[in-house]
């Protein structure tokens, strides 16, 4: 079964949150299922969880972009995406990232998700 839903969450000008939820493609015979999605987006934004993320990123030295996308497939299946700029690609930085990631998810009650990372270079 895939159940998709992409939120995208960009923050304005103000450092205030603004969430679009875009529901994608629902291939499910399961509503429980599908209310256990509905579920994680509301926390995901209950618990303002993307302005912890770029906050404890900020804070660890990285330059995350104000976005976030969160996909999430089923509860055990979640799949987070964020831009960084100029970060080395280096296993034992990205593994400090997707740590300081997955432990403000798991703070929140969201369990971990799989991390993507994207580079954004600026000049």
């Amino acid at each position: 079964m895939l159940i998709t839903i992409a939120i995208l969450v960009f923050f304005n000008r103000n450092s205030q949150p603004v969430t679009e939820t875009t529901p994608s493609t629902f291939v499910s015979n399961s509503e429980e299922q599908l209310k256990e999605v509905e579920e994680i987006n509301k926390k995901i934004e209950e618990t303002e969880l993307t302005k912890k993320i770029i906050n404890g990123l900020t804070e660890n030295g990285f330059s995350p972009d104000k976005r976030i996308q969160y996909t999430i497939y089923s509860p055990e299946k979640k799949v987070l995406t964020i831009s960084l700029s100029n970060f080395d690609r280096e296993d034992k930085t990205i593994n400090k990232i997707i740590d300081i990631i997955n432990t403000i998810t798991k703070e929140n009650n969201l369990n971990t998700f799989s991390v993507e990372l994207s580079e954004t270079i600026k000049e």
